[in-house]
């Protein structure tokens, strides 16, 4: 009898100690340093399609641009890159976010701003810049005016926007 208590209990810590658990299914921490490295470098705006654009609301209207204020009739309106505006407000208030489009635009009468409708928030951009290093300093210029949430994000752009109409 003392042999089968002794061996019983040895027998279980044999079997419990050879297979360490798990946390992972094998391959997948490959699999999860692949999803790191697509998030890390997705733009989702590089997968819209080009009639998708949203309204007039975040392109500057043909009704506002003559071909005085653009000063060359061959600037196409419609040709637009991948690159990045500055974003310096949110909100769901429509009027809140045209007071503040009112004030950026007084501050900063030389560049283009946009507000844009992105359900369920109005949110105003500006600029059209072709890189992230032109963004982030007109980012610092609005910080140093006040717009203190102000932070580049990449989206379509205008690739030779004309000057904003005064």
């Amino acid at each position: 009898m003392k042999p089968c208590t002794l061996l019983l209990p040895a027998c279980i810590i044999i079997g419990c100690s050879g297979s360490g658990e798990s946390t992972q299914p094998a391959g997948e921490g490959i699999q999860e340093g692949k999803i790191r490295a697509f998030e890390a470098d997705f733009r989702p705006s590089d997968h819209d399609p080009e009639d998708a654009l949203p309204p007039s609301l975040s392109q500057p209207s043909r009704d506002t641009l003559d071909s005085s204020q653009t000063g060359n009739q061959n600037v196409s309106l419609e040709e637009m890159v991948q690159g990045f505006r500055v974003q310096l407000y949110s909100t769901t208030v429509i009027d809140s976010a045209k007071a503040r489009l009112n004030r950026v635009e007084a501050a900063f009468p030389g560049e283009w701003f946009y507000l844009e409708y992105d359900q369920p928030s109005y949110k105003i951009r500006g600029g059209n810049f072709l890189s992230r290093y032109e963004a982030d300093r007109f980012a610092k210029q609005l910080i140093d005016k006040g717009f203190r949430n102000a932070w580049a994000v990449p989206q379509r752009v205008f690739k030779n926007p004309p000057p904003p109409p005064r």
